[in-house]
């Protein structure tokens, strides 16, 4: 091995911030060279713990969730998260570097877009209280199943 687990664990103001640079630099590169989703798969399952992944997960399902309005109770009860991760959440995606809010909005196409960011309330409303508009999100999904054909 390559030492203890003590000295592979970094905290990020204990690295270089020059080496800090390089590193996320060349991490980006490592992302962005990949082409397709299933090797994207391969990439993070070999590269996080499934607890990390996870993490993740939540995070990008919590930001969608304040994009279409949830609030944070909501979030919590839904998603088993607690307030300071909605919180962190939320600071990143209106006062970040914008990375969560250009991938919701250059979603490929208008189906997946409508999937990650609703364009009104009606759309807000099915998908915030879905039981209450289970016939609606039954004949939406019919409707869309059936356009992919």
């Amino acid at each position: 091995m390559y030492g203890s687990e003590e000295k592979m664990r970094k905290r990020f103001y204990d690295v270089d911030p020059q080496k800090r640079k390089r590193m996320l630099k060349e991490f980006c590169g490592m992302i962005s060279r990949i082409k397709t989703e299933q090797n994207a798969e391969k990439f993070l399952r070999d590269l996080l713990t499934p607890g990390e992944i996870i993490m993740i997960m939540h995070r990008i399902e919590i930001a969608k969730m304040l994009l279409v309005g949830f609030s944070y109770p909501d979030i919590q009860k839904k998603l088993k998260v607690g307030n300071s991760t909605i919180g962190s959440v939320n600071r990143w995606l209106f006062s970040g570097f914008g990375g969560y809010m250009n991938e919701f909005k250059e979603a490929k196409n208008q189906k997946q877009r409508r999937k990650i960011l609703p364009t009104n309330e009606w759309e807000a409303m099915k998908q915030k209280f879905p039981a209450h508009f289970l016939i609606f999100n039954l004949l939406d999904n019919y409707k869309n199943k059936r356009d992919e054909k």
